[in-house]
């Protein structure tokens, strides 16, 4: 079930009732992340929510639930897989948690990391969140 509402200039996709974070996002950060990190890092089999790229597989939240994330980015170098998020601020806390925990332990499950890139103004949310709960991440300034 697909459904399409617009808001100001981006469109918001609803899939199982969750609501697909990167349709919110910048697709120009995104390229910035693509750009300043990823490509900088020598990552491979790099897939993204932007434009010219394949889009990152679904992670499910759990196996009793239809609910999943998108990863802005993923990417391998030397057989370790990493995911790149956009670190930014947002009013559903609990859920960006969420998926930072489950992308940051898949990460060190596969022998990567998970990188946050952090746009201008940001920061202070992203170091406050890493400070209050377990998540393992490597913060870059974007």
């Amino acid at each position: 079930m697909l459904r399409e509402r617009k808001t100001e200039n981006h469109a918001l996709q609803m899939e199982n009732g969750i609501l697909t974070e990167a349709q919110q996002k910048d697709p120009e950060l995104i390229q910035l992340l693509l750009d300043k990190i990823v490509k900088k890092k020598g990552f491979e089999n790099v897939r993204a929510n932007a434009e010219g790229y394949e889009t990152p597989a679904k992670i499910r939240r759990g196996k009793d639930t239809e609910e999943y994330f998108i990863p802005d980015c993923t990417g391998e170098v030397n057989g370790r897989k990493s995911y790149f998020e956009l670190g930014m601020k947002s009013d559903d806390e609990r859920e960006l948690v969420t998926k930072w925990r489950l992308l940051s332990s898949l990460a060190n499950y596969k022998h990567g990391k998970l990188y946050l890139a952090v746009p201008r103004g940001h920061m202070a949310f992203t170091n406050r969140i890493l400070a209050d709960y377990p998540i393992q991440a490597e913060v870059v300034k974007l």
